[in-house]
C-alpha cells in the first residue's frame, strides 16, 4: 500500500510538471482521418478546457465514458496506422470497445495531445494468482519519462484504486502486465 501511494505521488509530480504552461492540447499530430480528427478535437476540447493537467480529464474520460466489450476473435497483431484510425474511430463512435480499441483511442488522444504514444501488446494477471490474459494498453513519453497508460485496466481490475495504470511505471506495471 505505501508504495502504491509512493508511486501515485511520483506520477502526480510528473503530471504537473509534464503539464506546467501546457495549455495547448491539441499541440500533437491529426490522424488524417477528418472525422476522428473532428472527434478527437471537440472531444479534447470539452474534456481538457480549462485544466492546468489535461492529461488527467482524458483518463477519467477514458474509465468512465467507455464501456467494454469482447471482441468476437483473436486480437489486433500489429496496430498500424490505418487498424489505429479504424478501432479508434469505433470506441469512440461507439463508447463500447475491447482492449485494442481502447487502447488505439488512448494512444490516438495522447497523440493527439503532443505525446509519443505507442501501443503495447502483452498481458495482464486476472486476480491474485489468476490467469494471464492478453491485453493491450499504451506507454508513451510524458516529461521525457516512459509511462503506461491502461485505463480499461484500472476500471475492471483495480478495486477502486483507479490511478494505478495511469503515468505508471514499468516497475509499478510489472505487477499486473508483462510485455516484451
Amino acid at each position: 500500500m505505501k508504495k502504491r501511494i509512493i508511486s501515485l505521488l511520483i506520477a502526480v509530480l510528473l503530471l504537473l510538471t509534464a503539464c506546467q504552461g501546457k495549455q495547448d492540447y491539441l499541440s500533437g499530430t491529426p490522424t488524417g482521418d477528418a472525422a476522428l480528427d473532428e472527434s478527437v478535437e471537440a472531444l479534447l476540447t470539452e474534456v481538457c478546457e480549462g485544466s492546468d493537467t489535461p492529461l488527467l480529464p482524458v483518463y477519467d474520460w477514458l474509465l468512465t465514458e467507455l464501456k467494454y466489450r469482447a471482441a468476437p476473435g483473436e486480437g489486433v497483431e500489429e496496430f498500424t496506422d490505418e487498424i489505429t484510425i479504424s478501432l479508434a474511430a469505433e470506441a469512440l463512435s461507439k463508447r463500447r470497445c475491447d482492449c485494442d480499441g481502447e487502447a488505439a483511442l488512448t494512444a490516438v488522444l495522447l497523440r493527439r495531445m503532443g505525446y509519443d504514444a505507442e501501443i503495447v501488446r502483452g498481458q495482464f494477471l486476472r486476480g491474485e494468482g489468476g490467469e494471464w490474459v492478453d491485453h493491450a494498453w499504451v506507454r508513451a513519453t510524458v516529461d521525457g519519462v516512459v509511462c503506461h497508460f491502461d485505463p480499461l485496466y484500472d476500471a475492471h481490475f483495480t478495486a477502486g484504486d483507479t490511478v494505478s495504470c495511469f503515468m505508471a511505471s514499468d516497475g509499478d506495471m510489472a505487477a499486473t502486465h508483462r510485455w516484451q
